[in-house]
């Protein structure tokens, strides 16, 4: 006797449909079909994984956020103007702690670390972005004549030294920045710190602890592989994690002021931003209010990409979140390689009555959305940089198997 089950039809896509369908699970088990039972829980477990869409929307706005400052540090260096110091302010006031916040919104802390998924979607994706700079590098330097092996070696070492901002305070002398992608490194220590700190007693304390001593050893040494980083990054995972443990969303939902409160306390950290890096472990001239401010900054972003949500223009922004990895290392690579200093005096002299900024961001965006585009299309590579082919080809497979004759064992 054998059973076919079409898995489609046998989950119901209304509200409480996972429970449903683990009573099906036990169901399968206690008729002694335990493949069936296996392949049920599949599917339901990445079914329940499916996208809350509003948070891709943040990450996409996120994500602009970073091209744009990006855009406006290269432009105030070029022609200093006051558009390009507000969009520094107002991008570096809440962009990577979103990240990380998010990043810890959907952490499992208490489970053991995937070593293999974290090294492919942090690891091998900065090993191939910055593989892709040397290549860059070393293309630029024999168009100006210049010499390739020292491009090579300089690049090289800045790569193996994974800074996000050049330092005086490196073991060893490193002449340029990494840039964006220090965000990768620091994100895989901070993932790993906090895995460690959540199977401890007051965990807390040691997350506090962590963020105390990155930010106070930085002032004397910057150690490579962005470790230091990713020490005060855990902070910020812990934040999102606790996030989700309470229900923060939720209450806020509940109690509308706490929005107003979260939008005043960003306003007043954007005016009176006193600088924050995250890469370099530099908090500003106001630190407290730097990191209540990015907290604020964050919980406002994901309440506008809640309004979002029901318009529009939230499909595009979450696209472009669900994106952000690859739109990242796709900019990491152009900010390294294309010389933007000696085009943004080109794009000054065509537009001289556009600020710079806005004509640096209206360049870069499609270079990097075309690129991300691109690199969706690599076979193998693209599922480090789009995490959600994974889950998809895993969902695709669990439904061909579903379909197959499964013996009832009797």
């Amino acid at each position: 006797m054998v059973f076919k089950v079409s898995f489609a039809s046998a989950i119901p896509l209304g509200a409480g449909s996972h429970n449903c369908g683990y009573a099906f699970c036990g169901v399968f088990s206690s008729l002694r079909l335990p493949v069936l039972a296996d392949m049920f829980a599949t599917v339901i477990g990445l079914w329940r994984m499916q996208r809350i869409r509003f948070f891709d929307i943040a990450k996409g706005i996120a994500i602009l956020a970073v091209i744009l400052g990006h855009s406006a540090i290269e432009a105030n260096l070029c022609i200093p103007h006051r558009a390009a110091q507000i969009a520094i302010s107002f991008c570096f006031s809440f962009h990577m702690p979103l990240f990380f916040i998010l990043a810890g919104y959907f952490m499992h802390p208490e489970r053991a670390f995937r070593w293999a998924k974290e090294s492919r979607q942090l690891l091998c994706t900065y090993a191939v972005t910055t593989l892709c700079v040397l290549v860059g590098v070393t293309c630029m330097a024999t168009l100006h004549h210049e010499s390739r092996a020292l491009a090579l070696q300089t690049w090289g070492m800045t790569a193996l030294y994974g800074n996000g901002d050049v330092s005086n305070l490196t073991l060893w002398p490193v002449g340029f920045r990494i840039g964006a992608i220090w965000f990768l490194l620091a994100m895989f220590w901070a993932r790993l710190l906090l895995h460690i700190f959540a199977k401890l007693p007051h965990t807390v304390f040691w997350v506090a602890a962590c963020f105390v001593f990155g930010y106070i050893s930085s002032r004397y040494v910057c150690l490579p592989w962005s470790v230091q980083s990713g020490m005060c990054a855990v902070a910020f995972l812990y934040l999102g994690y606790l996030a989700k443990t309470y229900d923060v969303l939720g209450r806020v939902k509940r109690i509308p002021y706490i929005w107003v409160a979260a939008l005043l306390i960003w306003i007043i950290d954007v005016v009176s931003f006193g600088g924050m890096s995250m890469a370099m472990n530099d908090y500003g001239s106001h630190p407290v209010l730097a990191v209540v401010g990015s907290m604020a900054g964050t919980l406002c972003v994901i309440g506008i990409s809640q309004l979002l949500d029901h318009m529009f223009l939230g499909g595009g922004l979450s696209k472009l979140g669900q994106a952000s990895l690859a739109i990242l290392c796709v900019h990491l690579v152009e900010d390294d390689v294309l010389p933007w200093q000696m085009y943004l005096g080109f794009l000054r002299a065509a537009f001289p009555h556009v600020p710079l900024v806005l004509l640096s961001f209206i360049v870069r965006l499609p270079i990097d959305l075309v690129g991300a585009a691109l690199l969706y299309r690599v076979p193998v590579i693209n599922e480090w940089f789009y995490p959600q082919l994974v889950k998809q080809r895993q969902l695709r497979r669990s439904k061909a198997m579903s379909q197959a004759c499964v013996p009832c064992g009797e």
